[in-house]
């Protein structure tokens, strides 16, 4: 009888009383390992098809063991087997807090550290396990790196209404204990929709002039952010009064609810923006000092800031997202060719362009380049 063992595009068969890690391992399949003892639980795979030897299955928990899970280094296969990688849903660890904040902007920073030892990477995301179906479980996004990070760390954007379990209440003590499934990476082909925004505050605007404070705010705000090394590069081509005065029509209809906003929504309008966690949060603190700066008292500028902070979800990212059109995506990075119909000018020499001809554009900026530019040969063009 064949004792083959499948995992993803790997196919060997192990020599006698050699186990499913070492098959795998001399073939070259990817598979993560550490002491190959069945401590460390590293190796862990799925069983999908075939049998797996309660030796090798009796360290695992009784929910992964009834899901299928078992250990190959422990693992002398006696039949056929068919393997997959550990799956993010199944997998739950328990963790330990260690502080949380963040309660009065309605995005919680929490601080944590898990009861084993999790591979993660930056932008990827966890679900808090709260008794709820999977699907409804909180999302909480990891913004610590794993290559500098003693302890994770999170962050929980609240929707409106959202309860925050008693673990992360404000003045939540250390050493609090929750459940996280995961770590799960985006699939940006299906981006979440945003649950229902903040509710509206038109108090807020009213005890801000009418919003001509509002805008004061902003146009000081944008001076300082157009001289931001970090985040002046975003703006590129976009002039202050123009970032400030869409800026200032999404605030008066997020916090009156007067229809006055035509541009994108956020995750549209940021897609092509890879912004971590502590760029968000330097942008936040350079509004949060001009807040301070035009005298907004600090209810008031946590007033204004759950506006901002809500969206954060769809600013934070670890890659460019396409843009979202209805159910439609439309890609919008990387270049293609296209035939003028009317002459134009490059946007990399200045060369004129006749009409007929074939230049290769970016589908974002939507620069072209003439054929001497997509060529290598920048401003010969221009000179001939």
């Amino acid at each position: 009888m064949t004792r083959d063992i499948v995992f993803q595009d790997k196919v060997v068969s192990p020599f006698e009383g050699e186990t499913v890690l070492d098959a795998l391992l001399r073939v070259g399949a990817d598979v993560a390992f550490s002491c190959k003892g069945g401590s460390c639980h590293t190796c862990m795979l799925h069983c999908l098809e075939g049998e797996v030897p309660d030796v090798a299955r009796r360290a695992l928990p009784e929910r992964l063991r009834s899901l299928g899970y078992f250990l190959p280094c422990r693992c002398t296969p006696t039949g056929p087997m068919r393997l997959g990688p550990k799956r993010a849903q199944d997998m739950v660890t328990s963790c330990m807090l260690v502080e949380v904040d963040g309660h009065e902007s309605g995005s919680l920073r929490i601080v944590f550290e898990p009861s084993q030892k999790l591979e993660y990477r930056m932008g990827q995301t966890l679900r808090l396990v709260n008794g709820a179906a999977q699907a409804n479980e909180p999302v909480l996004m990891l913004s610590s790196d794993p290559a500098e990070a003693v302890v994770m760390e999170a962050r929980w954007v609240l929707g409106e209404g959202e309860t925050v379990p008693d673990v992360f209440a404000p003045g939540a003590e250390f050493g609090g204990v929750f459940e996280v499934r995961g770590p799960f990476t985006p699939d940006y082909d299906d981006l979440p929709e945003q649950t229902t925004a903040p509710t509206t505050d038109p108090a807020l605007w009213d005890e801000l002039d009418q919003g001509r404070r509002v805008r004061q705010v902003l146009d000081a705000f944008y001076a300082k952010v157009y001289a931001d090394p970090l985040l002046a590069p975003f703006f590129h081509g976009v002039t202050p009064d123009r970032a400030a005065g869409k800026q200032y029509s999404f605030l008066q209809q997020r916090m009156t609810g007067a229809k006055v906003y035509w541009g994108d929504a956020p995750r549209n309008a940021h897609h092509w923006m890879v912004i971590p966690h502590a760029l968000f949060d330097h942008r936040q603190r350079l509004m949060v000092q001009t807040l301070r700066e035009h005298g907004l008292s600090e209810g008031q500028i946590q007033r204004w800031t759950r506006f901002e902070e809500y969206y954060r979800a769809d600013i934070v990212k670890d890659k460019a997202w396409p843009r979202k059109v209805g159910d439609t995506l439309v890609r919008t990075e990387g270049f293609a060719l296209e035939v003028l119909g009317e002459a134009s000018l490059c946007d990399h020499c200045g060369a004129e362009v006749p009409n007929g001809t074939t230049v290769r554009y970016h589908l974002r900026t939507g620069q072209i380049s003439c054929p001497a530019c997509m060529a290598g040969r920048a401003g010969q063009q221009a000179t001939d």
